[in-house]
């Protein structure tokens, strides 16, 4: 059946398995990855906040870099933007290395969309050109393929592919895609960020492994068996973690501009602040991709439920999850159709058992890896 659907910032460096079934080999040094990601200050949506968390906690992952995916009208206030005026998610990255005691590159890239699939965006400014400079930096440097997640708009990882389409090519191990619907005639917000380079990354012959964000219901489907969406309570998700990670959380989650951004890690997350972050709650996308990708299953364990390496699982009951191979063409718009396939393709799709349990699960799954990460 055929559905449509380090911190490297500004020039200065902080010291501070993919599979369907089977986790990839990780070697002694982890699995390489590149992040790209709308991530602002303040803060256009949360969930990208904690999709980094998520990366740097399963430490599977060698991060190699983070791609400030932003777009201008989110970067301006009204009337002339959307909302209030952010910055590229430069500070959030840097608080995160210093907690970490360890470099993070970033850089930005493009702010606008491109203007064709196959646009190379060499017409960028020079700080716009940084991002996608980066991305070919790193994957000519590594000595193995990478896994690129994408959890904004496909625009850095589409216009380096146009530049270095044979570099890209035989240095991208997956890239994991969280945009897109599995059907429908509605376009996914992510999508609608870029939709040149939705198209152009869907044809460019690129391994994907596709998360979509949207189903044909909807972006807030938590029981379709395709869609990624999950939700849960800042209270279930934050509980017990530790404070430097709190104060991060409270500082991203606000938008506090105070210029001190290492200072405040020890003197915020506390006291109302913090209750007002603890109140709300949270929609999350990528969560299946990255724990997925880190070769570890979502299992319910004498302590709750937790992600494990799957290596570790043994009789316990887990999660089912998996990824399918599928046939799948995009159209002009962004639409994809798809269809699963039994023989073995570079395209697959996630699948879950469709459940309501499935974001209590996960939620506190999320918070057992959120405890851990300064441990």
């Amino acid at each position: 059946m055929i559905q449509t659907s380090t911190a490297a910032v500004a020039g200065f460096s902080m010291n501070s398995s993919l599979s369907s079934s089977q986790p990839m080999s990780t070697p002694k040094a982890g699995i390489p990855l590149l992040h790209t990601t709308d991530l602002y200050h303040p803060a256009q949506d949360p969930d990208d906040h904690l999709d980094l968390l998520t990366i740097v906690a399963l430490h599977e992952f060698d991060l190699k870099g983070v791609v400030l995916d932003v777009t201008q009208k989110f970067l301006d206030p009204v009337p002339s933007g959307s909302g209030i005026s952010r910055d590229p998610g430069f500070v959030p990255v840097a608080q995160l290395a210093y907690l970490l005691g360890r470099p993070i590159p970033v850089a930005m890239g493009p702010t606008s969309p491109l203007k064709s699939p196959d646009d190379l965006a060499t017409d960028r400014s020079k700080r716009e050109q940084a991002g996608i400079a980066m991305v070919i930096d790193i994957l000519e440097e590594s000595d193995q393929p990478l896994v690129v997640s994408c959890v904004g708009s496909a625009r850095v990882l589409a216009a380096a592919f146009n530049r270095e389409p044979e570099l890209v090519r035989s240095k991208v191990k997956a890239v994991l895609l969280n945009a897109g619907s599995t059907g429908g005639t509605k376009r996914e917000w992510n999508v609608g960020l870029d939709p040149h380079a939705y198209v152009g990354l869907w044809k460019s012959g690129l391994p994907i492994h596709w998360y979509p964000c949207e189903t044909e219901r909807g972006a807030s489907d938590a029981h379709h068996e395709r869609g990624t969406f999950w939700k849960a309570s800042h209270a279930d998700l934050f509980k017990g973690i530790p404070q430097p990670l709190c104060a991060w959380i409270a500082h991203g989650f606000s938008g506090n501009m105070r210029g001190d951004i290492i200072r405040a890690l020890s003197e915020e997350g506390r006291g109302p602040e913090w209750e007002t972050v603890l109140s709300g709650q949270r929609n999350l996308w990528a969560t299946a991709s990255l724990v997925m990708a880190a070769g570890r299953v979502l299992a319910r364990t004498p302590d709750g439920w937790r992600f494990i390496p799957q290596s570790d699982s043994g009789n316990l009951e887990t999660w089912p999850w998996r990824m399918d191979p599928i046939e799948a063409a995009v159209n002009a718009e962004g639409q994809v159709q798809w269809r699963v396939t039994e023989r073995e393709t570079d395209t697959k799709l996630f699948w879950r058992k469709s459940d309501a349990g499935f974001g209590i699960a996960m939620a506190e799954a999320l918070n057992a890896l959120l405890r851990s990460l300064l441990a």
